[in-house]
């Protein structure tokens, strides 16, 4: 068994090969070592709670220097619980601002990297601790003792606490194996469509609480108390590791799927300056999910308004290449994205998964953010302008996109938009519209609808609600446009879908790619992601979003070089 000072030891020189790692990634283009660094990250942290948990047992309380180690020991797992939460806010804080620069996002920037490079720190100078005083018996010489009533007190409030967050910890875990058909409550379920992308966050934060409960029970008086919280921890953390290990097969799903539709030798039509300079090099790395990724080649205007009718006001954010598209993948490509909500609720902006619009932007597309007119039916969790609410049927909104198409056409020229390579996107609802719109504007049938002279050269719907709308009214086709709107000449489409996604079934997605293939059409793929539930593309970075963003970049330069 490894001692205290082999596992200090270990954890100095894992803690400083994090650190350069770090930096390296940060002022280096990827390499493999990326993939490596990864791994030793999460060696890294591993290995520091164990030793905390080692120390905590050795350690004697009693005696002064001892209590004072067991001290740091609370400190270092506390920070390590902020460390997890200051890098996922501060990854998900930048993916939902406007500014490209990197100064009007230092905050973010500064929470992001003071947490990874102060958690290694910290974790360096705990280490250096245990082996300073090595040697000193009185430390390592635990001893029974009586706690002050204070001591208690603050040990039973503490305990409480963190019983509580284990206790959620349970009910990630559930909803990380089963999705929102596990949760209960309309918060729950919320929560069921966000957990598992950041579950890699969350298995240091419940590891870190479950080593403070057990350091604050007695194991001689509560050996039962004790090693059941152990255990409790150990498996939950171990199902919050599943996404992760489960990644590998997610990315040959789609490597698989990906082929079958475009063909397998697809990479030979990817210039290796493409691939190479603008292209992620591969579908996960493990340092992008903590550190996450800048996007910062675009410029954006926001707030334009294009409909002002009906008693409501219509506006779109566009997204630019900071240089001329044309010398880049999107070659001034136009993209239309479509938030999510219900069909009742959302809205462009922070709730559309903006960094997607950035780092699309920065490859030469020029990216349209849109609002349309939603069907009001009060409040809803989500930000929602009131100003974009009516009583308005599927056949409403897609007019509405409609207007903005309308609006495209005559002012294309201010934005550079090239509108012979146009390609749809939205997610759940906005999955659903861009399926009709994109189909509709693909079949020729809908001309007085949408503006003139306009090639959709490929869709993207991400988890599309198809078929779903059916209360708020409108014509079948729109509705159901993969039933009615899909085939042999239809665009090709790339599909996201989580498998464990109890709001939109993964089936519906299935039946779109039938469609196609019931068409005489085989350019549509779908990437099913295991484990992954509804908006799994949330966090940026996450393990889900980033196969499928590896896959989205090549499927739209193949198609806006017709190699699709």
């Amino acid at each position: 068994m490894l001692s205290i000072k082999e596992i200090s030891y270990a954890s100095i020189v894992l803690n400083l090969t994090s650190v350069i790692f770090g930096i390296v990634y940060l002022l280096t283009p990827y390499t493999v070592m990326w993939d490596i660094a990864g791994i030793i990250y999460l060696i890294t942290l591993f290995n520091n709670i164990l030793l905390v948990f080692l120390s905590s047992i050795k350690l004697n309380k009693q005696n002064k220097l001892g209590g004072r180690l067991n001290l740091w020991g609370y400190f270092f797992l506390i920070l390590v619980i902020l460390a997890m939460l200051g890098m996922f806010l501060g990854n998900f804080l930048y993916s939902v601002t406007y500014p490209p620069d990197f100064g009007a996002n230092l905050g973010v920037f500064a929470l992001i990297y003071l947490s990874y490079f102060g958690l290694l720190a910290f974790g360096l100078f705990f280490a250096y601790l245990n082996i300073k005083h090595i040697k000193n018996s009185e430390v390592w010489e635990p001893k029974m003792g009586e706690s002050t009533l204070i001591k208690k007190l603050i040990k039973i409030f503490a305990a409480i606490i963190c019983g509580v967050i284990l206790f959620i910890g349970i009910d990630f875990a559930l909803l990380t194996l089963f999705g929102t058909i596990f949760s209960f409550g309309e918060l729950n379920a919320t929560l069921g469509m966000f957990v598992a992308q950041m579950d890699l966050f969350f298995v240091f934060l419940n590891l870190s609480i479950t080593v403070i409960l057990l350091k604050l029970i007695d194991k001689q008086r509560s050996p039962h108390g004790f090693y059941a919280v152990g255990i409790v921890g150990l498996v939950i953390s171990g199902i919050l590791m599943a996404p992760l290990c489960v990644t590998p097969y997610s990315i040959d799903l789609a490597e698989s799927d990906f082929a079958t539709a475009f063909g397998s030798n697809w990479r030979d039509n990817i210039p290796n300056n493409i691939e190479n300079e603008f292209f992620l090099k591969t579908q996960f790395s493990i340092p992008e999910y903590f550190l996450g990724m800048v996007s910062d080649q675009y410029r954006v205007n926001a707030n334009i308004q294009f409909y002002d009718a009906e008693g409501i006001q219509l506006y779109f954010d566009v997204y630019m290449p900071l240089v001329d598209g044309s010398t880049l993948p999107g070659n001034n490509s136009v993209m239309i994205r479509i938030h999510g909500g219900g069909w009742t609720a959302g809205d462009k902006g922070l709730a559309n998964m903006m960094q997607m619009n950035k780092y699309f932007a920065a490859q030469g597309y020029i990216v349209f953010d849109i609002q349309y007119g939603l069907h009001d039916e009060g409040d809803q969790i989500l930000l929602t302008p009131e100003y974009v609410r009516g009583n308005f049927t599927v056949d409403d909104m897609v007019r509405h996109i409609g207007n903005f198409t309308k609006y495209l056409a005559l002012h294309a020229g201010e934005y550079n938009a090239n509108l012979d390579s146009v390609f749809v996107s939205g997610g759940s609802a906005g999955g659903h519209l861009a399926c009709a719109v994109g189909l509709g504007i693909a079949s020729g049938n809908y001309s007085s609808t949408f503006g003139d002279n306009m090639t959709i050269k490929g869709l993207i719907p991400f988890y599309p609600g198809n078929g779903h709308p059916t209360r708020f009214g409108g014509s079948v086709e729109l509705i159901n446009p993969d039933d009615y709107l899909v085939n042999a000449s239809s665009p090709p489409c790339l599909i996201f879908q989580g498998v464990e996604d109890g709001i939109v079934h993964w089936s519906i997605t299935q039946d779109l790619k039938d469609a196609y293939t019931a068409a005489g059409n085989d350019k549509c793929a779908a990437i099913y992601l295991p484990l992954g539930g509804h908006a799994s593309d949330l966090y940026f970075t996450g393990y889900y979003n980033q196969v499928f963003l590896y896959y989205m970049e090549r499927f739209l330069y193949l198609c806006v070089n017709d190699h699709i």
